[in-house]
């Protein structure tokens, strides 16, 4: 019984859900050993020589065969969710993505070319199938992005976006008159 308990205790058995499988496990350890190589690698010779094994593999592996794109440089928080893997996820290398964030398949985190700027994502966001995020907006925190919605405007903190280009609908109330 013992070694049940040690076993689900290892980390890669239990995000195995939350990050839809292997796919999602690999492509999210890859993202993360190539992030502490870009942000906390300090030697700059070591450095080099560590970002050209992990620019083979993320080449190679994520972007080929995984059709994905997680660059290091981008800020991902902790308990991310992947149901469906990281199928044809483009995220932009300056998007930031807070914690406990759900994003499925096909979607789009992409700079605008007039701000120059990424998306900023807060905790607990929801981004459905096929969402395109564009530009320098933030998608708030408790927030929804609809299946194949265009957001190009920001979404406030509890609402949801739907829609070419994306409306907000679910506005939260901000007093209530008696």
């Amino acid at each position: 019984m013992g070694l049940f308990k040690w076993i689900n205790k290892l980390a890669f058995i239990s995000n195995w859900g939350r990050l839809g499988g292997i796919h999602g496990l690999i492509v999210m350890f890859v993202y993360r050993i190539g992030n502490i190589i870009y942000y906390k690698v300090n030697v700059p010779i070591l450095k080099q020589v560590l970002w050209i094994v992990y620019r083979m593999i993320d080449l190679l592996i994520i972007r080929l065969f995984m059709n994905c794109e997680f660059p290091a440089q981008s800020q991902i928080g902790k308990k991310l969710h992947l149901p469906h893997g990281a199928k044809g996820i483009i995220i932009n290398p300056f998007t930031k993505i807070g914690d406990h964030v759900t994003i499925l398949h096909q979607v789009t985190f992409g700079q605008s070319k007039e701000s120059r700027k990424a998306p900023e994502v807060c905790d607990y966001a929801y981004i459905g199938v096929g969402a395109k995020v564009l530009g320098g907006i933030r998608i708030g925190k408790n927030s929804k992005v609809g299946a194949n919605a265009v957001v190009l405007t920001p979404v406030p903190d509890n609402c949801t976006a739907v829609g070419v280009p994306s409306v907000i609908k679910n506005k939260p109330m901000d007093h209530v008159k008696e």
